[in-house]
């Protein structure tokens, strides 16, 4: 199994996996598992900003694929009504009140019931985020959206950690409503195209506490979602948010929170900046475990979200190209088949003659091998 840019493929190229829309409105299977590609095929991939699929094979071209089903089949999962449900929810949680005083109880059934269902959905199919975080990603950036990504990254963030499901569910409402407080802050900081003046920092630093008062008030929520909502924007050297607290004295579900939301942003579009892409924040992200981020959480993350999964190939600093065989503990620096002439294996992180050598990004080229 291949993962192959679609500008790259070609006809006969059989689907190792399903093929979701990027529409966050109306998530939807394009082309099922097993099919094999026609060009018209290959086109309404493009058209529907799909960047890259799974193949299988080695991404070789089947001698009979002609004589193979090439019907479009679909299924709307039920994974996708409940995304769709959710950010409808969320809409009338976030934009639909000009500055939240407290939270119904409706909203909070609303939160719950979406908590629910990421968690469920979570449970069923290993690829949920994979396979859905780009529709939510080419959404605005506005608040409720960005918190249900948050949510949801930090569901599998979780699951890397080995949580229980009750600690799941807790951080998965805690990222839901972790930035709720900023309802109450002016909105033109929050849409503020550059950056801000210390009086406007000074506003947006008050939103977890405005936040955690909306939540305590309510009398709806544990102690561990509170701290989530309170903690979110601590750094584990102590410099961060509203309390300077430091290390382990930050709540775990904070430390997660903390993770995603950094993650989110900067992978996000900003009206002052074009977003990072996965592998510059995840650098980012591992440089600042321990000052920012917490190193253990950070790595649950880097395995959670590996920008390079086995079968994605991968452009090298010295020009080669090759294929990810197998990760290792810092999955920036896999093992990896050099593509071509030679079946030459290099590991980036374990081979002295290769530590100077990094992974540039996905490979552009032919695929042919």
């Amino acid at each position: 199994m291949l993962i192959v840019p679609v500008d790259k493929l070609r006809e006969g190229m059989q689907l190792a996996d399903d093929v979701s829309s990027t529409d966050a409105t109306k998530l939807e299977v394009i082309f099922q598992k097993g099919i094999f590609l026609s060009s018209v095929m290959i086109d309404m991939l493009k058209e529907k900003g799909i960047k890259q699929v799974k193949i299988e094979g080695g991404g070789k071209i089947s001698d009979d694929y002609k004589n193979a089903s090439t019907a479009v089949g679909y299924e709307k999962p039920k994974i996708s009504e409940n995304i769709s449900r959710a950010l409808s929810d969320l809409n009338d949680i976030f934009e639909c009140n000009e500055e939240i005083k407290e939270l119904s109880k409706t909203a909070v059934e609303k939160v719950d019931n979406i908590a629910d269902s990421i968690v469920a959905d979570f449970a069923e199919n290993s690829d949920f985020l994979a396979n859905h975080m780009i529709a939510l990603q080419n959404y605005d950036d506005y608040t409720y959206k960005h918190c249900l990504r948050v949510a949801m990254m930090a569901a599998s963030v979780c699951a890397e950690l080995k949580l229980p499901q009750e600690a799941v569910k807790e951080t998965v409402v805690s990222g839901l409503l972790h930035d709720i407080g900023k309802s109450n802050i002016d909105h033109d900081i929050i849409i503020k195209p550059g950056k801000l003046t210390d009086a406007e920092f000074a506003e947006i630093k008050k939103h977890p506490l405005i936040g955690y008062n909306i939540l305590k008030a309510s009398g709806d929520y544990s102690d561990n979602i509170l701290n989530g909502v309170l903690f979110h924007q601590e750094k584990f050297d102590g410099t961060g948010y509203p309390m300077r607290i430091a290390g382990e004295e930050i709540p775990l579900i904070a430390r997660i929170l903390t993770v995603c939301d950094v993650f989110d942003a900067l992978t996000s579009n900003r009206p002052y900046r074009v977003p990072w892409s996965v592998p510059e924040t995840e650098e980012y992200m591992l440089g600042g475990s321990g000052t920012h981020f917490d190193l253990n959480v950070t790595k649950a993350f880097l395995r959670a979200f590996n920008p390079y999964p086995i079968g994605t190939m991968v452009e090298l600093s010295d020009r080669r190209h090759g294929v990810v065989l197998k990760h290792n503990d810092n999955v920036l620096r896999p093992v990896v088949r050099i593509m071509g002439s030679s079946e030459e294996i290099i590991d980036l992180m374990n081979d002295f003659k290769y530590l100077s050598i990094t992974v540039k990004g996905l490979y552009t080229g032919e695929v042919d091998i």
